[in-house]
């Protein structure tokens, strides 16, 4: 029910948000999740309903300049399972499509034209 702004980029025509943004979004909601990294096996860990573990550096405006994004070559989980779910690495950072992850946590998503914003609906199913 508040706005916030969140940093994007736009690579091949789609709108990629940094994952712990989108994380810390939906903390002490009912789609909140988790995300962990997974040294041993160099993965990406989503842990559905539990509360985003702050790391720094969250919700943190961008420069929202021209950057290298590289396709991330780790491997993602989902709640123990292996997902796939394209991502790019800027400046260390993973970032994925907004509707990948409302698809994966099952979350409402709406394009609110008249004010050019995208509104997040946690009590809401997500619908293609």
């Amino acid at each position: 029910g508040a706005p916030v702004s969140i940093s994007a980029y736009n690579i091949s025509g789609n709108n990629y948000f940094k994952l712990r943004d989108i994380a810390m979004v939906l903390k002490g909601t009912e789609k909140q999740f988790n995300v962990e990294w997974d040294n041993t096996k160099k993965a990406i860990n989503l842990i559905s309903s539990q509360p985003y573990t702050v790391v720094g550096g969250e919700l943190v405006s961008g420069e929202m300049v021209a950057q290298n994004a590289s396709l991330n070559k780790s491997s993602i989980y989902k709640d123990g399972k292996i997902v796939s779910l394209l991502a790019y690495n800027i400046n260390g950072n993973n970032y994925f499509k907004l509707r990948d992850l409302a698809k994966a946590f099952n979350i409402g998503l709406t394009w609110n034209g008249s004010t050019n914003t995208i509104e997040i609906d946690t009590s809401k199913d997500y619908i293609e």
